[in-house]
């Protein structure tokens, strides 16, 4: 059981870890990130990642307590009376809870998505070059609500595990196995021809099709890339199918919002994945 520390003073020194947080200080030699809001720490406790500590306000203790007290006794919980997480942390974004994690090896490379390719049936979703944050999380969030086994990066994307991500993407970063891989976009060849995925890329070209006429399999990714640029020519040349979203009167949307597109492009997968199961049990 986490040992629960009640504090009362802003200056007690047990909180300087959670002084004026930074992202780029926690990143370096600390190996830490933030997480943040109560809906956020909650999945972040149910999930398998380490936790270092945990600074939440009494209302959200109560609320959470069955998950604080699971935590390991090495874990202190800092509780305080509500009001004082903002004087401490030097912003408001915090809903109440605050925690410090620990990094560790999974997100780098292939490997930490190896379960996947042993599903008869997976999704997978690819980002290229995506370093707006804000959009970064939401394509973590849109993952998991849309059905996405997996969340592939090219190593030129933001960091998920920057606090703001973290907080867009309501804690999905801890619940969606995601992967960063320098061999960009060599690994997107090695997932066609070694583990049988289809590469549907989402782009405006002269020979891209209607998304309507998505042709997919059993395995499936979606490839996304950052708005203004796109996917670059190297990765369009690894897809299978180049696929875009018709706009409104017939005319195709030159630069839709890199999220949103990657939500349209899983719920097309989604409802011909949801056909081909119904036509394979006979229905």
């Amino acid at each position: 059981m986490a040992s629960m520390i009640r504090i009362s003073e802003v200056e007690d020194e047990r909180l300087d870890d959670y002084r004026d947080l930074r992202d780029a200080d926690l990143r370096g030699a600390r190996k830490l990130f933030t997480v943040e809001s109560e809906r956020v720490l909650s999945r972040y406790l149910a999930s398998d990642w380490s936790v270092e500590s945990v600074l939440v306000e009494s209302d959200v203790a109560k609320r959470l307590s069955e998950s604080l007290e699971s935590l390991e006794n090495r874990v202190p919980v800092y509780v305080t009376e509500p009001g004082l997480l903002r004087s401490i942390s030097g912003y408001g974004f915090h809903g109440g809870a605050l925690a410090l994690g620990r990094r560790d090896s999974r997100g780098q490379g292939l490997n930490s998505l190896e379960p996947l390719f042993k599903q008869k049936r997976s999704t997978l979703l690819a980002a290229e070059g995506v370093v707006h944050v804000d959009n970064l999380g939401a394509l973590f969030r849109n993952g998991a609500c849309l059905g996405t086994d997996g969340i592939l990066l090219s190593p030129n994307c933001s960091d998920p595990l920057l606090r703001k991500a973290i907080r867009i993407s309501t804690g999905r970063v801890f619940e969606v196995p995601w992967a960063r891989c320098d061999d960009w976009p060599g690994v997107l060849e090695q997932l066609r021809e070694v583990h049988g995925f289809r590469i549907l890329g989402l782009e405006t070209t002269p020979n891209a099709q209607d998304i309507e006429r998505m042709d997919c399999g059993h395995r499936n990714l979606i490839l996304v890339g950052a708005e203004g640029h796109g996917l670059s020519q190297e990765a369009l040349g690894q897809c299978d199918q180049v696929l875009e979203i018709p706009g409104a009167h017939d005319r195709t949307v030159e630069s839709m919002n890199v999220a949103v597109a990657s939500a349209i492009g899983l719920h097309e997968l989604g409802r011909r994945r949801r056909r081909s199961e119904n036509l394979d049990l006979g229905g």
